[in-house]
Formats: C-alpha cells, structure tokens, sequence
C-alpha cells in the first residue's frame, strides 16, 4: 500500500485576528497583481471552513468604505497601474465558488455544473 499518510504544508505567513483589508491587500493581494501587471497569470483563492471569513475578505462588508474586500481593493489597485502605463491591458475576471464538489461561477446567473465545466 502506498497511499500517503502525511502531508506537510509551508506556509508564508499567518495574518493576526486585528488585520485589516488593507493588511490583506498589502500582504496577500499585492505581491500577485504585481506579478500579474508584470505578465504572470494570478489567482487569489480563499479557503476555510464555513463561517471563517472567507466572503468578507474576498468581497468586504457594505457598511463602511474600509471594510472592502480584496475584489474592489485588487481592482482599483490595477486600474491605478493601467493609467500610469502607456501599456494596453486585457483583464478578465472569474469568481468561482467550489461547494460539496459543485462550482459556480457567481458572475452567472447559470452557472450550477461540474468543475470541469467552468
């Protein structure tokens, strides 16, 4: 038998309970939109167990301003770099929920399938 028994993870940082959306922006978001504006493909993925945060991070609350989420914060921080370059960008957007082995793409009103699919 040679299924794996255990696994080991690295891990590059831990954020403390006190971290704003900024803290997340600067820390988390910023290293991989620099490497996108510099031509690498990046992905922001958030995981955890229900109710561990993971919505507020990724789009923030609606009552205050500071309380927005890495999607506006990444956003507004790419479209800040787009006018300081004469370079032409192209940028496209997926926001993907995996639950109980079903994606949804949730810019789509029709997106319930298999992953495979979206």
């Amino acid at each position: 038998n040679n299924t794996r028994t255990a696994y080991s993870f690295r891990f590059d940082g831990i954020l403390p309970m006190q971290a704003s959306q900024e803290d997340v922006l600067e820390m988390v978001a910023k290293p991989v939109i620099d490497d996108v504006l510099g031509g690498v493909n990046g992905t922001l993925f958030a995981y955890g167990q229900t109710g561990s945060g993971k919505t507020f991070t990724i789009t923030g609350g609606a009552q205050r301003y500071a309380d927005r989420g890495l999607i506006p914060r990444t956003i507004a921080y790419m479209f800040e770099a787009f006018r300081k370059s004469s370079a032409q960008y192209r940028m496209y957007v997926s926001y993907l929920e995996i639950y109980n082995d079903v994606g949804y793409d949730l810019l789509r009103d029709d997106s319930a399938g298999k992953l495979e699919d979206l």
